[in-house]
């Protein structure tokens, strides 16, 4: 008989055995953290609480939990300018040997944007970084990509419309990220 075959009847044969003798088994609930930057993250399993120092790469909850025990690794409180998700975070203890969760971080993320006056052409065409918006003629606001909080942006034109000169209002194409979407910066479009 093949070792392979063994091993579960084996901790099938313990696990009967400790309930027996009135013992059960018991499993740890832990897991892995990508990308937690920040402080702030509570987990929690039933009402066992855990905080979460930033730059953690895992986590064990201090109770363990008896076979045949539900769990249910949850958010209690997100860290500081992230969002937090989990995978894997729920079952019935004995169903795995091991109970591992995942939990992902993301920065939060907010739009960059602003309003347009004098635009009067197709044309134009913004920067910020790496991601550019092409803005339709008669358009008295305008939206592009998302910046994750506490980066920096800086909003330029990068392509002018045919008989216009457009230009960033000074004080308005620059700063850093707050908690909300940005709606302050200003394009003016004059004839060239």
């Amino acid at each position: 008989m093949k070792l392979s075959c063994l091993r579960p009847l084996a901790a099938l044969l313990l696990t009967l055995g400790l309930a027996a003798c009135g013992g059960k088994a018991s499993y740890e609930v832990s897991g892995t953290i990508s990308g937690l930057n920040n402080e702030g993250l509570i987990l929690v399993n039933g009402g066992d609480p855990l905080p979460v120092p930033a730059g953690k790469t895992a986590f064990t909850f201090a109770k363990r939990i008896d076979y045949g025990t539900d769990y249910n690794i949850t958010v209690q409180t997100q860290p500081a300018h992230m969002t937090c998700s989990i995978s894997g975070g729920s079952g019935s203890a004995g169903h795995y040997i091991n109970i591992s969760a995942a939990v992902s971080c993301f920065q939060n993320t907010y739009t960059l944007g602003g309003t347009v006056s004098g635009l009067t052409v197709d044309g134009l065409v913004l920067i910020n970084g790496s991601a550019t918006t092409t803005v339709a003629k008669d358009a008295t606001t305008f939206t592009m990509g998302s910046v994750a909080y506490g980066d920096t942006y800086g909003v330029s034109v990068s392509v002018q419309p045919k008989g216009l000169q457009c230009v960033v209002q000074p004080g308005t194409e620059k700063g850093t990220m707050g908690e909300a979407n940005v709606t302050t910066v200003k394009i003016v479009c004059n004839p060239a």
